[in-house]
């Protein structure tokens, strides 16, 4: 059985069957069918001419059911698939559900390969049956040997495998799951169809396959699919809604607060000014302060002139000790410590009964 149909500039083609002389023959048909000058002329629409094949066709999908089968056809399919890549045509190809023997050497000509969940793929020793003299058997040994050979080179090409374990699965007859054939890279998807029960539409039901009917359902699909959306569109709207005052009210509060945040900021910028002149008078207070010592130890020294003392004088200490400078003593004072100071030894100072230094 096989099925051939060209949408979109994507090919589907089906091996359901084992690789014989026919089955070959179709399913090469079917593939040059797809991507010849009658896949061109059948792609035509008004107003476009597609002047080359390479406009006809994209992907090619290939879906396999095969036990296998004859090597030399099986070699044939291969080929067509490869010469199509070689055309920049991309071959997707699909167990469903089997690829055993020489159906998985065709599988290896994809760019993409997708088994179906319980799928099989399964690889062994090239066999004949031979019947005839020891030469006739040496003759059939070695040809086998041969196909073998090239068999686990295409594995391991497609796979990125080792030849020699391509060799050594292949002698032990390995049947591979979905699981495990993606493990060993000799496939690269699972398809896991959706098995939830759907129930037919009218329209399926009165024009099952036909395209407008089908163009209808979509258009039905999409316009409920558009009022789903309105709905939820209309419900998030009154949601909304209802948050308008507590948006209101947080506005509010925002303000409030960057008002209150402005006050703060002036006042800071008051405090500072302040105390900028609080630096200042500091500054001048010094600088007053350091006057009046100078005018005290000005005063200090008319006044010893006016005793007969011109020149600064020194008391001699207790104990012998150097004499000590009263004026050197006040001039390290501020001005109230210094007129304490000059009271306090006034008379020592201004008597002539006290010996000083001079």
């Amino acid at each position: 059985m096989k099925i051939l149909t060209i949408e979109n500039r994507v090919a589907k083609v089906r091996l359901n069957d084992a690789v014989t002389p026919w089955s070959a023959d179709d399913l090469i048909a079917d593939i040059e069918r797809s991507y010849g000058q009658k896949a061109v002329a059948e792609n035509m629409t008004v107003g476009t001419i597609q002047c080359s094949a390479d406009e006809a066709l994209e992907t090619l999908e290939i879906e396999i059911n095969s036990p296998g089968g004859s090597v030399l056809d099986g070699y044939r399919v291969y080929n067509s698939l490869m010469q199509m890549r070689g055309r920049g045509v991309e071959i997707i190809a699909t167990v469903n559900t089997l690829a055993a023997s020489m159906g998985s050497v065709i599988l290896m000509a994809a760019n993409k390969v997708r088994i179906v969940e319980g799928g099989r793929i399964m690889i062994h020793e090239a066999s004949q049956a031979v019947a005839g003299d020891a030469a006739t058997h040496a003759r059939a040994a070695k040809l086998l040997e041969e196909i073998s050979e090239e068999i686990a080179g295409i594995y391991a090409k497609r796979t990125g495998g080792d030849h020699d374990e391509m060799r050594e699965l292949m002698k032990a007859e390995t049947w591979m799951g979905a699981a495990e054939a993606m493990e060993r890279k000799f496939a690269d998807e699972i398809v896991q169809f959706d098995t939830a029960p759907k129930s037919m539409s009218l329209l399926s039901k009165l024009f099952p396959g036909n395209d407008e009917a089908i163009k209808i359902e979509a258009a039905i699909a999409e316009n409920d699919s558009l009022r789903a959306d309105l709905i939820t569109a209309q419900a998030l709207i009154e949601e909304l809604s209802g948050h308008a005052e507590i948006i209101t009210q947080l506005r509010a509060e925002i303000a409030t607060e960057q008002e209150k945040a402005a006050e703060v900021t002036e006042k800071i910028e008051e405090l500072e000014k302040k105390a900028e002149e609080l630096e200042t008078k500091v500054e001048e207070l010094e600088k007053e302060t350091e006057v009046s010592e100078d005018k005290v130890s000005a005063r200090a020294s008319e006044l010893l002139a006016s005793t007969g003392h011109p020149a600064p004088v020194a008391l001699a200490g207790d104990n012998n000790e150097a004499p000590v400078s009263h004026l050197k003593a006040m001039a390290t004072m501020n001005p109230t410590q210094a007129a304490e100071y000059f009271a306090l030894h006034k008379a020592e100072i201004l008597s002539d009964k006290n010996r000083y230094a001079v």
